[in-house]
């Protein structure tokens, strides 16, 4: 997997979450970000605004990912 749509497919599929698209907005833990990519793991690849870095980021840890609009696609229990 790696920083493609696809991989943010297999995520999404393997984690039953809603479609998402490669440069989604999402908070995690608070910190701004955006959906870069997945990984083997089966979590999110995504680059932080604060440092400019891409950390591997599970969709249940305090994640709220946001459409283009601004809505709100998928939230954490925890977030």
């Amino acid at each position: 997997m790696g920083n493609t749509q696809d991989a943010i497919n297999r995520v999404c599929d393997y984690r039953g979450l809603p479609k998402i698209k490669k440069g989604s907005r999402c908070l995690v833990d608070g910190k701004d970000g955006v959906i870069f990519g997945g990984n083997h793991s089966a979590n999110f690849n995504v680059k932080f605004a604060d440092t400019g870095r891409v950390f591997n980021c599970h969709p249940e840890y305090k994640m709220t990912i946001f459409s283009p609009k601004g809505d709100i696609l998928y939230q954490s229990k925890e977030a």
